[in-house]
């Protein structure tokens, strides 16, 4: 027995285990954190400070609104599609929401700009409230629309009408940090949390809360002010036809509270009488959805640098699941479909690794011949690769065609909400989140191995970047641990796929697939 490969093996087996047992203790943390924050929702234990006669609820097929009787601020909103963690009995996850031990807090405020005061509700329904200043100048109807993420908010002054015409708003109020429910991990911390302002010179200006010096505003018309985050976001949506002022402020004084939101412009007593609605989105960003919902929403969802891959390739993967019913086997079936339109291109770079493998005898020869003289092997090689019909280069092509894709898939997953808490099969319950047993990373891994087998080494490669190459397929597999399910599992198929065109390729050039070649393997 060699004890050095069993010593290897119990570490590995070791870590394994560990890495498990890691996996485990998080997500018993997570439940513990949901079931503290549902005894504190039955329980009206935390309230935010000031707002002592608990929440008025109103809700729809989508989400679940609380508001201050009091103030009329809408204190929380909750997804009921879209749980906090991946179970029946989850809360929704939280846009807008507090936390009194933290100081975080995130809101939404409407009315008239200095006018304040207490609230007191005269009409209540399960989907809408009405509310009424105690000094009974503005009426308030917060209401959502039916199986919808907007909530709609209809100020109206119904008291004396002032000299100064009062000028309406709608506001967010956040502090700076980390969004409500979202999980702990690389991958989703990564994604991009800040800003979002939709102009006429510019469809997407974005920019982080700690970013912003004083003030960011935009005078114009229609346009939205978004604060988004990944997979979800809160949007005041502006018609049109209203001149406005979007802007974000920054924390002033003692406050740590930032300010984004719409003030209106050029405003007449009559609009005042007839009310002033905001719109207001609270929502996943499903690109389908926010496409026909405002100008321009759908630059919310971050599809890096290869966007114009990344946005059909959604589409696409959106229409084949439309038909399968499996995120994970759209996937699959997306990767076979890239891999056919790309197999002109891909089968010239494979024969010429093919070629290459089956001139490998050839080159040691004349790297034997002629290596004190590098001016003359060099010569010799260049005048093999022509007779051949060798492109040394070609081994290249497959890898850069990949490339493009890769990036734009891995944009195209890491923002897509629809894969959230949708399973595969078997042990893969969650393709936005890491394989919890790590087993699709260790199949990437065996993948890339046979694939290195069969590529030729380079002429004249340095022993140390060969044994270099040699560790490639477990170095990736180590990344890939902490990428989503999803993206590794694209990894996987396209890979398998592409071990089979080689395969086939190298039969077809009479390449031996069967034995090593100039130290590869």
């Amino acid at each position: 027995m060699n004890w050095r490969y069993l010593y290897i093996g119990s570490v590995v087996a070791l870590s394994y285990i560990l890495f498990l047992s890691w996996n485990a203790e998080k997500e018993i943390k997570q439940e513990v954190a949901e079931a503290t924050a549902i005894d504190q929702n039955k329980n009206q234990l935390s309230l935010p400070l000031g707002e002592d006669n608990g929440f008025v609820e109103i809700e729809n097929e989508k989400l679940v609104v609380k508001i201050s009787p009091e103030s009329g601020k809408v204190w929380e909103a909750r997804l009921k599609e879209h749980t906090y963690l991946n179970n029946e009995d989850s809360l929704g996850v939280r846009l807008f929401g507090f936390d009194n031990i933290s100081g975080f807090k995130f809101y939404l405020n409407s009315g008239f700009v200095s006018e304040g005061g207490e609230f007191k509700v005269v009409n209540t329904l399960p989907s809408s409230v009405e509310l009424v200043s105690a000094d009974g100048k503005i009426s308030k109807i917060i209401s959502l629309k039916e199986n919808d993420y907007e909530l709609l908010i209809n100020d109206v002054w119904i008291g004396d009408m002032p000299v100064d015409v009062p000028t309406p708003y709608v506001a967010m109020y956040r502090t700076n940090g980390k969004p409500l429910d979202a999980r702990d991990n690389f991958f989703e911390n990564s994604s991009y949390t800040g800003v979002a302002f939709n102009t006429p010179e510019e469809p997407y200006a974005n920019s982080r809360l700690r970013s912003i010096d004083e003030r960011i505003e935009y005078f114009q018309r229609g346009g939205w002010v978004a604060f988004i985050q990944k997979y979800f976001m809160a949007a005041i949506l502006t018609p049109a036809d209203r001149v406005q002022t979007l802007s974000a402020i920054s924390p002033s004084g003692e406050s740590d509270v930032y300010v984004l939101g719409s003030m209106l412009r050029e405003v007449k007593a009559s609009d005042l009488r007839s009310g002033v609605e905001h719109r207001v989105f609270l929502g996943p960003k499903i690109r389908s959805d926010l496409i026909g919902r405002a100008s321009d929403l759908e630059l919310t969802i971050d599809m890096g640098w290869f966007w114009f891959l990344a946005q059909p390739l959604m589409m696409l993967l959106s229409m084949i699941n439309s038909v399968v019913g499996n995120w994970g086997v759209s996937i699959i079936l997306l990767t076979v479909l890239v891999k056919l339109l790309l197999w002109p291109l891909s089968a010239k770079g494979f024969a010429s690794m093919a070629k290459m493998r089956t001139a490998q005898p050839k080159l040691k020869e004349i790297q034997e011949r002629y290596k004190d003289d590098r001016a003359k092997l060099g010569t010799e090689m260049m005048a093999l690769y022509k007779k051949e019909g060798i492109n040394p280069a070609g081994g290249c092509f497959p890898l850069l065609l990949q490339m493009p894709v890769f990036i734009a898939f891995f944009f195209c997953l890491r923002e897509s909400v629809e894969l959230r808490h949708e399973s595969f099969f078997f042990w893969i319950q969650d393709l936005s989140a890491p394989d919890p047993f790590f087993i699709l990373p260790v199949i990437f891994a065996a993948l890339m191995y046979l694939t290195q087998q069969l590529n030729p080494q380079p002429p004249g490669m340095d022993p140390t970047q060969a044994q270099i190459m040699k560790f490639m397929p477990v170095m990736i597999a180590a990344i890939f641990i902490i990428m989503p399910a999803g993206l590794v599992l694209y990894s996987v198929a396209n890979s398998a796929i592409s071990l089979i065109q080689q395969r086939s390729l190298y039969k077809k050039y009479g390449a031996n697939i069967y034995t090593t070649s100039g130290g590869s393997g």
